[in-house]
C-alpha cells in the first residue's frame, strides 16, 4: 500500500487556510461554516467545483430560509425541527434539487439548533449564506488558479492504457483461442469515457481546449468498444460450459427472429469464430496497433470433413446458412481496412 498525497489534497488544504484567515480578517463569527463549504466544493475540476458549489448554495437558500423563519417561530424546538426537514426536503424535491437536500438539512439544523438566546435568526441564516458563497468562492479559484488539472494529459494517459491493454489481451485471446480474462479492458473503456466527459465539461475560459482530441477519442472508443465486444463473443464460443455455448446460439437465432431448438453445431461455431477473429484483425489495423499472425482456430478440430460429394452433403441447418452467408466478410485482407483515423 503506497502512501502519497495528491494534488487535490493539497489544494483542499490551501483552500481551508485562505477561508479561515479571509473569515479572521472580516471577523466573521463562525468561520467553521465557510471551511466546511470549501471542502465540499473542492472537486477533481474547475467544473466540478462549480457544480458542488451550486449545489450548495441552492441547498444553504432553501435550509437558511426554513430555518430563520421556524427559528423565529422557537428555537430549539424539537417537534419544529422535524417538521422543518419535512417541509425542506419536499421543498428541494419540487424545484428538482435532489442533490441540495442534504445540505439544505444540515443548514437548516444549525440555525434551528444553534441560534442563541437573543440572536435574530433572519440575521443568523444570512450569515450562513454568506459564509457558504465565501467557502466556494475560495474552492473554485483556487481550484483554478494552484494548478489546475491537467485533464488533456489524463484523458491522453487513460487512452494510452487502453490501447497497450487491448493490443496484448487481443494477442493473447487470439493466439490461445479463448481462455483469457478481459473484463479490466472494461474497466480501462469506462476509464477513458470518465477522462473524456471530465475533458469536454471542463470549464475552459481561454479557448485551449482541443475539440480536434475529443473527436478523435470518440471515434476510437467507438472501435475499442467494437473489439471489446468482438473478444468477448470469442470468450462466449470457446467457453468450456457447454450451456453457455447453448445459449449463446439460442440467443443468436433468436435475434434473427429464428426458432432455437438447440444449440449452434460446430460448423457454425467454427465459421462465426472466425468471423469474430476477422473483426478484431480489421479493428486492430484501423487502430494502428499491432496484428497478431499466429492465431488458434480450437473450434476447426471439431468439425469433421465430409466425405459425401457435394451435391449429396446434407442440407445445412438454419444457423449454419445464416453465418455462412457472412463468411465472404468475415475473412477480410487486413490490408484493405482503410485507417479511419
Amino acid at each position: 500500500m503506497r502512501f502519497s498525497i495528491g494534488m487535490r489534497n493539497i489544494k483542499t488544504a490551501v483552500a481551508v487556510l485562505l477561508c479561515v484567515l479571509i473569515s479572521f480578517a472580516l471577523k466573521l463569527e463562525y468561520p467553521f461554516y465557510a471551511a466546511i463549504a470549501t471542502v465540499i466544493a473542492m472537486e477533481s475540476s474547475i467544473t466540478s467545483s462549480y457544480a458542488a458549489g451550486k449545489n450548495r448554495t441552492m441547498g444553504t437558500l432553501v435550509g437558511a430560509a426554513f430555518g430563520g423563519l421556524f427559528a423565529f417561530i422557537e428555537p430549539h424546538n424539537a417537534y419544529l425541527s422535524a417538521l422543518g426537514i419535512v417541509c425542506v426536503i419536499a421543498v428541494c424535491n419540487l424545484l428538482k434539487w435532489n442533490k441540495s437536500v442534504s445540505i439544505a438539512c444540515i443548514v437548516f439544523l444549525a440555525i434551528m439548533l444553534n441560534l442563541r438566546d437573543g440572536e435574530p435568526a433572519f440575521a443568523y441564516a444570512l450569515h450562513r449564506v454568506l459564509d457558504t458563497l465565501l467557502g466556494i468562492g475560495v474552492a473554485v479559484l483556487v481550484n483554478y488558479f494552484l494548478i489546475p488539472p491537467k485533464h488533456d494529459r489524463n484523458l491522453e494517459k487513460a487512452r494510452s492504457t487502453v490501447r497497450r491493454h487491448l493490443s496484448s489481451l487481443a494477442r493473447q485471446l487470439l493466439r490461445q483461442g479463448g481462455g483469457i480474462h478481459i473484463s479490466p479492458l472494461k474497466k480501462d473503456l469506462a476509464a477513458l469515457q470518465k477522462a473524456c466527459d471530465t475533458y469536454k465539461e471542463e470549464f475552459d475560459p481561454v479557448k485551449s481546449k482541443s475539440h480536434d482530441l475529443v473527436s478523435r477519442i470518440e471515434q476510437e472508443l467507438d472501435v475499442y468498444r467494437n473489439t471489446y465486444s468482438h473478444m468477448r463473443m470469442i470468450r462466449l464460443l470457446t467457453d468450456p460450459d457447454p450451456q453457455g455455448v447453448a445459449s449463446l446460439g439460442t440467443s443468436l437465432l433468436q435475434a434473427s427472429n429464428q426458432k432455437a431448438e438447440s444449440a449452434l453445431s460446430p460448423q457454425s461455431q467454427a465459421v462465426i469464430y472466425r468471423y469474430h477473429v476477422a473483426c478484431i484483425l480489421g479493428e486492430l489495423q484501423t487502430l494502428g496497433l499491432t496484428v497478431p499472425t499466429d492465431i488458434a482456430y480450437p473450434l476447426e478440430s471439431a468439425v469433421q470433413p465430409s466425405s459425401q460429394p457435394k451435391s449429396q452433403s446434407a442440407p445445412e441447418d438454419a444457423a449454419a446458412k445464416k453465418t455462412r452467408s457472412a463468411e465472404a466478410p468475415a475473412r477480410p485482407d487486413p490490408s484493405a481496412v482503410s485507417n479511419r483515423f
